[in-house]
């Protein structure tokens, strides 16, 4: 790791634990020194009983970041619902935040972008809670061992190192991960009420990393179409896109939402254009210190 580059923060999509973003922690980890968690509940944390809006996992975050006395300003770096937790975070400590690096972000409007009524909007939040129940089923009678489909939403798990396979396989059966992941859904509204308080990134490097492959229909409710979902993700990222005066979106084709981080080609694109961010940031602190040093002598 480079001594004058920033630290990364990485945070991970809705109950997803480090293990998962292997790929993008070790190549990111080659340049820089990197910070990465698992929220409460999740992977090797324990439950903590609060709630999961932006402003609880943020708060819990910055002591996490005292207490290991992490170097500011960092570059943030996150996935799906992370894209909240990393705007309300820039809102709540602008100093701490050099940089952001979005991958396939959530968007605090997207369920108005969407259109959804409320009756389809409780229809998509009962199938995921009813998912989870029986995956829990599952589980306490021993299927698991055999047929794991949290497992196959990651994708080619033979790629990944053989101690981080067994993480994955260990952790993904932990009733209390998918507790966390329908709580941190749960809380969505309120973490895009307060991540809709940034209005702007101002001039930080920024990259908005976009999942660009067709949607498969049946992975999809019967009132959404693989069209309605590119156009809507694709307007919502270029909006994350527009708060930053000195950004740019990369679209990569061969991936989907999770396939940006588990799919290893992929995720060396998004660590090349995170590793891209994190030299601009550097850059932008040196010319800020230089600044504020010239200012200083002229007083």
């Amino acid at each position: 790791a480079e001594e004058d580059l920033p630290t990364v923060i990485f945070a991970a999509g809705a109950g997803v634990t480090t293990a998962v973003n292997y790929w993008i922690l070790n190549g990111v980890s080659q340049k820089t020194n990197i910070c990465v968690y698992d929220r409460a509940g999740i992977g090797w944390s324990e439950e903590s009983n609060l709630r999961r809006d932006a402003k609880t996992v943020n708060e819990a975050l910055h002591t996490l970041l005292d207490r290991s006395n992490i170097r500011r300003p960092f570059v943030f770096a996150g996935h799906s619902i992370a894209g909240l937790y990393m705007r309300d975070y820039v809102e709540r400590y602008p100093d701490e935040v050099i940089g952001l690096a979005f991958l396939d972000p959530s968007h605090p409007n997207q369920f108005a972008m969407f259109d959804f009524s409320d009756a389809q909007k409780k229809e998509l939040d009962d199938s995921v809670v009813s998912q989870f129940n029986t995956i829990d089923w599952l589980v306490k009678l021993g299927v698991m061992e055999v047929y794991n489909p949290l497992l196959q939403g990651f994708g080619d798990l033979g790629s990944y190192p053989e101690e981080v396979q067994k993480q994955m396989t260990y952790l993904s059966k932990r009733s209390t991960s998918h507790k966390a992941f329908l709580a941190e859904l749960g809380d969505f509204d309120n973490a895009a009420k307060q991540a809709a308080n940034n209005k702007t990134l101002g001039d930080r490097p920024i990259v908005v990393i976009s999942a660009t492959k067709k949607w498969d229909k049946n992975m999809l409710p019967e009132f959404i179409t693989p069209e309605i979902m590119q156009d809507v993700m694709a307007k919502m990222q270029k909006e994350i896109t527009a708060l930053s005066t000195n950004s740019k979106r990369v679209e990569i084709d061969t991936a989907d939402h999770m396939g940006i981080i588990t799919n290893k080609e992929n995720a060396a694109k998004a660590v090349n254009l995170i590793n891209e961010v994190v030299k601009e940031s550097a850059n932008k602190l040196k010319n800020t210190q230089t600044e504020n040093a010239q200012s200083k002598e002229k007083e």
